[in-house]
C-alpha cells in the first residue's frame, strides 16, 4: 500500500482486512507514506507493533517507493475517493496487480469491469478479495494480465501523442498581443 496517511485514504482499511485472514495465510502489508498528523503517526505506530501482518515504513524517498512497488506482488488502493491516483497509474506500468475500493478514479484507470474492486470501506469484502488473491492462482494471474493489458494508458508514448494532439488543437494564441 503507498499513500499517506490521511482520512480520505481510508489508511488503516487494509491493517484491519488482514486481521481477518486465516491463520493459514503469508499476506503481509508494506506500507510507504508520510503520516500527515500525529494521531495518523501513533496509530500506524501501533498498528505496527500489534499486527504482525502490517509494517508501516513512513515516507520513503520516490526511488525507494517504486522499488517498493516494482517488488511487490499487489497493490491495495482503500481511498474513499481519488481522481485517479498515481500510484495506480505506476502500478500498472510495473504490471503490478491492483485492488482497489470502487471509486471513480480507479474505475477511470482500470475499467468498469476489473474484478479487483471492493465497495468503498468494506472490510470483510477487502479481506476476502485479499485472501482470493493469495488462494485462486487463476484469478490473480487474470488480475496481473488485466494490469498488463492497461499499461498503455500510461505510456510515455501515449502521454506524448496525446499532448501533441492537444497542442495541435489549440489555436495560436500568440498572434494575438494584450493591451
Amino acid at each position: 500500500m503507498i499513500g499517506h496517511l490521511r482520512p480520505v485514504k481510508d489508511p488503516f482499511r487494509v491493517a484491519n482486512a488482514v486481521r481477518l485472514l486465516p491463520a493459514s495465510s503469508q499476506i503481509k502489508v508494506l506500507h510507504a507514506g508520510a503520516a500527515l498528523s500525529p494521531d495518523m503517526e501513533s496509530e500506524a505506530v501501533a498498528e505496527t507493533e500489534s499486527n504482525p501482518r502490517y509494517c508501516w515504513r513512513g515516507e520513503l524517498p520516490r526511488w525507494k517507493t517504486l522499488r517498493l512497488l516494482a517488488s511487490s506482488r499487489l497493490l491495495v488502493l482503500t481511498s474513499q475517493m481519488e481522481g485517479g491516483a498515481n500510484v495506480v497509474s505506476e502500478a500498472l506500468a510495473c504490471s503490478i496487480p491492483v485492488i482497489s475500493s470502487r471509486i471513480s478514479g480507479s474505475i477511470g484507470l482500470l475499467g468498469p469491469e476489473y474484478p479487483g474492486y471492493f465497495p468503498v470501506g468494506d472490510t470483510r469484502a477487502l479481506a476476502d478479495l485479499l485472501h482470493r488473491v493469495e488462494t485462486d492462482h487463476p484469478f490473480y494471474l487474470d488480475l496481473k494480465a488485466w494490469c498488463h493489458q492497461r499499461k498503455e494508458i500510461v505510456s510515455p508514448e501515449r502521454e506524448k501523442q496525446s499532448w501533441e494532439c492537444l497542442l495541435q488543437r489549440i489555436p495560436d494564441h500568440r498572434q494575438h498581443k494584450c493591451e
